[in-house]
């Protein structure tokens, strides 16, 4: 009788280390920094370093029509601005000029929810 050696490779199902450090949290959305941006641009015109509009789209490189667009997101009604800032829904730009288009807050909320009819706004009083 002769010796056979036979290698048998075996995969082993390896498990995920567990995390040492704790998961960095999501950066924010491209809209949310607008709107960050829109009331950064406020404080700078209410503390009297930056002149108006016009001198803030010089000095970020932007046209003014682009700098007004961003501008008006700071007009929107709270409760979408919170719900943007926190990640709860990503509209796009020009969703948010077509909800921004309504002067009352309660007429921004109402044409939100037709765009994003699951997530539920409240007008804060």
């Amino acid at each position: 009788m002769t010796a056979v050696t036979v290698r048998v490779a075996f995969r082993t199902c390896r498990r995920a280390p567990e995390p040492t450090q704790p998961l960095r949290p999501l950066a924010p959305t491209a809209i949310a920094r607008r709107i960050a941006l829109a009331h950064h641009i406020e404080t700078l015109i209410e503390a009297g370093e930056i002149r108006d509009y016009a001198e803030a789209a010089r000095r970020l490189g932007l046209t003014r029509a682009r700098l007004t667009q961003i501008a008006d997101l700071a007009l929107l009604a709270p409760a979408i601005q919170v719900a943007v800032l926190l990640g709860r829904v990503d509209p796009r730009d020009r969703h948010l000029r077509a909800v921004g288009r309504h002067p009352l807050w309660h007429d921004q909320i109402s044409a939100f929810q037709l765009l994003f009819p699951i997530l539920r706004l409240e007008i804060d009083s």
